[in-house]
């Protein structure tokens, strides 16, 4: 009897042994074994070109380089994101700050380590009928340019997105009445330029390729690039982050990520055409010559490797609380360095 009892306790011993070496193996280790890639998912909002690196990174091999296997899950707006991340279902997202700051301030722990962007990327275009009405153009002043959306209506996503908060704001630092601006929802690239041919709206805010595919239908053109403010020219935008608790018991696999995404804003900076290229899939019916064009505008803002400071972090929250009506961003969050965001995993993944 008592030596069934000690088999026993023997072979759980063996077994809780075994499940606790297989459940390390997955987490961390296959990636250096030479074994199985871990399998990662990462979440964003929509197809964005300002995330160019991160599909240039999978494209690459980069990932494949660190052994991780990459799959994104795209769609559904920065609400899907967060809710993706905080179920598990997403390691990390690629999102605008905007989508952190609201589970922020509803307690949960999350921490950006990387920004694909170091400004905002949003361009305003504006139909030719429009630009003849309130006589201007692409080579007017800036003044004047942000002067002009006075009195318009304008396409965006969602009314009430970040596009459409940053643009009031933008209006508002230059002296112009933003509730003079009228937006209207037009999901897409499509929809936006369709509805300035239509004379629906008199333009439309996106990021790249919307205004140059406009440009090439000869539907109107890009008269603002929000980056031309100082303030919009330092900011974080397309940050990668995740949940703290997720990066700290998967320090490596976390630092991978940062290694491959930031060979990947390299890579896209230095060789716009390749890169265009390697990604053309992503975006079907985009010709390849107008997403070259528009890397090519982008590449500025892929900087470094993705490194943030505290006032690019301040450039991106204070528009939000300002409109806080439209943003539903209530509550300013502590932007020191360490706090919601850290270049650590940028500075240890890359040290030389």
């Amino acid at each position: 009897m008592f030596k069934n009892k000690l088999m026993v306790l023997l072979c759980l011993v063996f077994m809780v042994s075994a499940c606790s070496q297989s459940d390390e193996t997955t987490t961390e280790n296959k990636g250096n074994s030479g074994g199985k890639a871990v399998k990662l998912t990462f979440t964003e909002p929509a197809r964005l070109l300002s995330v160019a690196p991160l599909y240039v990174a999978i494209e690459q091999g980069f990932f494949e380089e660190e052994g991780i296997e990459a799959e994104i899950v795209s769609g559904g707006g920065g609400a899907q994101v967060i809710a993706s991340v905080l179920s598990g279902e997403a390691q990390f997202a690629v999102s605008g700050p905007r989508s952190m700051f609201t589970p922020l301030d509803k307690g949960e722990d999350l921490l950006a380590i990387q920004s694909l962007n170091s400004a905002l990327t949003y361009q305003i275009s504006l139909s030719k009928q429009y630009q003849k009405k309130k006589s201007v153009s692409k080579d007017s002043s800036f003044e004047n340019r942000v002067a002009s959306l006075s009195g318009a209506t304008i396409g965006t996503n969602l009314v009430g997105d970040s596009g459409d908060v940053y643009t009031r704001y933008l209006m508002q630092l230059h002296g112009v009445d933003p509730d003079t601006l009228k937006t209207v929802k037009l999901a897409g690239d499509g929809s936006k330029i369709g509805g300035m041919q239509e004379g629906i709206v008199d333009g439309g805010i996106a990021s790249p390729p919307m205004g140059l595919q406009a440009e090439s239908k000869d539907v109107g053109e890009i008269v603002i690039n929000t980056s031309e403010e100082p303030m919009y020219g330092n900011m974080v935008w397309e940050a990668v982050f995740a949940k703290k608790e997720y990066l700290e018991e998967n320090h490596e696999t976390s630092l991978k990520v940062v290694r491959a995404i930031g060979k990947g804003m390299e890579f896209t900076r230095n060789n716009p055409r390749e890169a265009a290229e390697s990604i053309v899939s992503y975006f079907d019916g985009i010709d390849v010559d107008i997403l070259e064009e528009s890397i090519i505008g982008l590449k500025d803002t892929f900087k470094g490797y993705g490194e943030m400071n505290q006032e690019a972090w301040d450039n991106a929250q204070d528009p939000l609380v300002e409109f806080g009506k439209l943003s539903g961003v209530s509550t300013k969050q502590d932007t020191t360095e360490d706090v919601i965001w850290t270049n650590s995993y940028i500075e240890e993944a890359f040290k030389k």
